[in-house]
């Protein structure tokens, strides 16, 4: 005569692994720092993460932090393909578009136009790159300017009435929202 046996048997069904990061990620400036830490759920932890190719050139991800991290040396805009396993050998990917925009530059001509002594006296000096707006300044180890101009820190404009005449030399920086900075001497 046949014996039946029964057990009883647990099943867990855990949350499907997933990326919590959107696209498109935080952009990014060439030559400045950049750091951004993804982030899964689900599955059996811990992770391991990969990227495709597209990456933009100095960023890399560390497979078991999940940081994507460097210093950007190319502008553009980036699409790349992220992959994260769990322990399991469960995967899923997500894509994601990153903006790596240009240095901070400042590209106003030398030397300045020339001024008259007593006479109201305007230019404006111009920048690129970064995360505007810019915050100008003169460096007053570097020079001064001439005497009766200033330069209106958050335009950027060189103005007044210069009291004597001469060769002035100075050196200007511009610094953006994101404190990257960039300087240039002037005549």
């Amino acid at each position: 005569q046949p014996v039946s046996s029964t057990r009883s048997f647990t099943l867990v069904v855990g949350a499907a692994l997933k990326i919590l990061n959107t696209s498109p990620l935080p952009a990014g400036t060439v030559g400045r720092g950049y750091a951004v830490e993804l982030a899964a759920t689900g599955g059996t932890p811990p992770y391991a993460w990969s990227v495709t190719s597209g990456l933009p050139p100095g960023l890399t991800i560390n497979s078991s932090t999940s940081l994507l991290s460097g210093t950007p040396s190319g502008a553009g805009s980036f699409s790349f393909t992220v992959t994260v396993t769990d322990r399991g050998e469960n995967k899923t990917t997500a894509t994601f578009a990153l903006t790596i925009g240009p240095a901070l530059s400042i590209t106003t001509a030398t030397p300045l136009p020339a001024g008259s002594a007593g006479a109201s006296y305007s230019t404006t000096l111009a920048a690129t790159g970064g995360t505007p707006p810019y915050y100008w300044s003169v460096l007053d180890e570097r020079g001064a300017l001439p005497p009766g101009l200033t330069l209106e820190a958050s335009t950027g404009k060189l103005m007044g009435t210069p009291a004597t005449a001469g060769s002035y030399s100075f050196t200007v920086r511009a610094m953006d929202s994101v404190e990257s900075t960039s300087s240039k001497a002037f005549t």
